[in-house]
């Protein structure tokens, strides 16, 4: 009798245990559906997952034109390949990757051209001027110029009419604003 009460035991813990390893087993499935879908779709891509790819200046012309926001960048620059990346409608990155730098490389070790939509910039910049450490300026084409001494690596333009904001990030904070200064900072269109 006691065998057959520890075998009824054994059949409750085996039952009992039955939810358990269904639930790993689903937990196992989506971890592998996951893994599956996300080692297909950078396979599949010639593009980096942040969807950031190398373009050429005629590329960027191309996408800048075929959009109705401007995007903005600093003209070719030497030694260097343009990495256009398009987070969503309203942000728009080209990057200067040098020394074989690959699309999507994580560093910030290199000249940035952000454009970002958004409405009266110039306001926005000139209220950012009155918090502490802020700076104003301008620059050619009427420009309104912005960076704050502790990031002095961001300077921020913005145009009068022109419904974005531009960031120019440089690691040399002194070449980020000669860009700016200088007006090669210009619609890719």
């Amino acid at each position: 009798m006691e065998n057959s009460k520890a075998d009824g035991d054994d059949s409750k813990k085996k039952g009992g245990s039955l939810p358990l390893r269904l639930a790993i087993a689903a937990v196992l499935a989506i971890g592998l559906i996951l893994w599956m879908t996300l080692r297909d779709d950078d396979d599949s891509s010639s593009s980096s997952s942040s969807g950031a790819e190398i373009v050429s200046v005629d590329s960027l012309r191309e996408t800048a034109a075929g959009q109705d926001a401007p995007i903005y960048w600093a003209g070719e620059q030497e030694g260097a390949e343009l990495e256009l990346s398009q987070p969503d409608a309203d942000h728009t990155y080209v990057r200067y990757l040098t020394d074989g730098a690959e699309a999507g490389d994580p560093q910030p070790d290199f000249l940035t051209v952000s454009t970002y939509s958004t409405a009266d910039p110039v306001a926005a910049l000139r209220s950012q001027g009155d918090e502490p450490g802020g700076v104003l300026g301008e620059a050619p084409g009427n420009a309104t110029v912005y960076f704050n001494r502790s990031q002095p690596q961001s300077v921020y333009l913005a145009y009068p009419g022109v419904d974005v904001q531009i960031e120019v990030y440089d690691p040399d904070s002194k070449q980020a604003l000669q860009l700016v200064n200088s007006g090669q900072i210009v619609s890719a269109d």
